[in-house]
C-alpha cells in the first residue's frame, strides 16, 4: 500500500488507531504500510472510504484523491474539457501555464 502510511500519517492516526477503525490488528496495519501483505478487496474498499480517496489514489496509480465523475461537471465544464482534449500539446501547455499562474496568485 503506497498511500496508507501517508495517509494515516496525515489523519494523526497511530498504526492502533486505524487498525481498530479498520477491525484488523495493528501488526496487520503494519504488514500493509511496508508491503509484506496486500488487503483483500474489502478491506481496500473499507480503507479507501475511511481516507475519503479513490482506490487508485490508495494505489498510488493516480494523483487525484477523487475520481471525478461525469455527473460532477456542469454542462460549461464538460465542454471544456471536450476543446481542451481537441488542442494542440503547445496550447494545452499554455492552457496549464495560465491555471498554474492563476493558482499561484491566491
Amino acid at each position: 500500500m503506497l498511500r496508507l502510511k501517508e495517509l494515516r500519517e496525515q489523519r494523526r492516526l497511530i498504526q492502533e488507531g486505524l487498525a481498530l477503525k479498520l477491525n484488523v490488528s495493528q501488526s496487520t496495519i503494519s504488514a500493509y504500510e511496508v508491503g509484506e501483505r496486500v488487503p483483500d478487496l474489502e478491506t481496500l474498499i473499507a480503507i479507501a472510504d475511511f481516507f475519503n480517496v479513490s482506490l487508485d489514489y490508495l494505489a498510488g496509480l493516480s494523483d487525484l484523491k477523487q475520481q471525478i465523475k461525469q455527473s460532477d461537471l456542469s454542462p460549461g465544464e464538460l465542454e471544456h474539457i471536450h476543446t481542451y482534449r481537441q488542442l494542440s500539446d503547445t496550447d494545452r501547455e499554455k492552457i496549464n501555464a495560465y491555471i498554474d499562474g492563476l493558482q499561484s496568485r491566491g
